[in-house]
């Protein structure tokens, strides 16, 4: 469920998969995989090979609510194999994580995003724009399961 208010839409996705940490992982933090399983991105490029480390920069092209547009962020506190945090340079001002938390057998994947609409109408939307966020980010991890599964399962 999003938890917003006027200036902020957060929004938490959390799926448990039964694989070891080091599979997900290595797609969880390689954005090059990110138009294959998020909902609404048609492009993703990072400017570093293989998974992110600090200061990775990426640039998405995605659609939301009918619209087409461009963000830019930068990757911090990154720890391998467990999380790295984002946060918007250009485009829709927010900023998230990816986690993974090991349990027995397999991993949990959590993914959180915080929003902060910028104009009166945007934030007299967010009701609508947090649920239409928190609808996708749930349908993109299951997106993400099914594209780990099935790469695990070529290996």
């Amino acid at each position: 469920m999003p938890t917003r208010n006027l200036r902020l839409i957060t929004v938490r996705s959390e799926r448990r998969i039964p694989l070891d940490s080091s599979t997900v992982w290595s797609m969880l933090a390689d954005h090059r995989f990110d138009a294959i399983w998020r909902e609404g991105v048609e492009e993703m490029t990072q400017d570093t090979t293989g998974t992110v480390r600090n200061g990775t920069r990426t640039v998405e092209q995605f659609r939301m609510l009918g619209q087409r547009m461009t963000n830019t962020a930068i990757i911090s506190r990154v720890d391998p194999g467990v999380a790295f945090s984002w946060a918007t340079t250009s485009g829709t001002d927010a900023d998230g994580e990816r986690r993974i938390e090991p349990f027995e057998g397999g991993v949990r994947v959590v993914l959180t995003t915080t929003s902060r609409p910028g104009s009166r109408m945007e934030r007299m939307l967010s009701p609508l724009i947090g649920s239409s966020l928190q609808r996708s980010l749930d349908r993109s991890l299951e997106r993400f399961e099914d594209l780990v599964l099935e790469s695990a399962h070529q290996r």
